[in-house]
């Protein structure tokens, strides 16, 4: 009875410590009314791992909350704003990071994701933190062109993930360069 209880609160370790996303804020281009929002708003409350999600006309932005313990992609949140005829001009991530280590050199995988992050000292990471995703289809041309011209690493200048180091042979299926915020 003891090797099973030791085994449960060591599994639940394991899994708790692996961090997880919580919720994330969209802000998309080209809305002018109601009707825009409702598309997007519709899209996004049709993935698997979204929970919940709020809208602010003002702002265009949406207040997207994750189904606990899902794994998300920045990736299809991206094409089911596209999917409605917008596009993204931000999308910042808030995830949980229990003791996740980040630096420039090692991306941080999370499921089938890289997050590379740009301009990160080696540390760990503790509490809640934002991340945004800052590639091509992520922020306005105006902020990437910037973002670009600021940066070095040849994977965010071609912005190719083979050419970011430690993701070979991982099975990506997907990999985002983020800042943290």
């Amino acid at each position: 009875m003891k090797k099973i209880i030791l085994s449960g609160i060591f599994l639940l370790s394991f899994i708790m410590g692996k961090g997880q996303f919580t919720s994330a804020t969209l802000q998309a281009s080209g809305l002018t009314c109601a009707l825009c929002a409702k598309a997007i708003f519709t899209n996004l409350a049709a993935l698997k791992f979204v929970d919940n999600v709020d809208t602010d006309l003002n702002t265009s932005t949406f207040l997207i909350s994750f189904k606990p313990g899902s794994e998300i992609s920045p990736d299809q949140i991206k094409m089911k704003v596209e999917a409605a005829g917008f596009s993204v001009s931000n999308l910042v991530l808030t995830f949980d990071a229990n003791g996740q280590t980040v630096s420039q050199q090692s991306p941080l995988k999370i499921g089938n994701t890289f997050f590379h992050f740009i301009q990160a000292k080696s540390n760990g990471l503790s509490g809640t933190i934002k991340m945004q995703i800052i590639d091509k289809g992520y922020v306005g041309i105006k902020e990437l062109k910037k973002l670009l011209a600021g940066n070095k690493l040849a994977c965010y200048q071609s912005l190719e993930i083979a050419d970011c180091p430690n993701t070979e042979n991982n099975n990506v299926v997907q990999s985002v360069h983020v800042l943290l915020k």
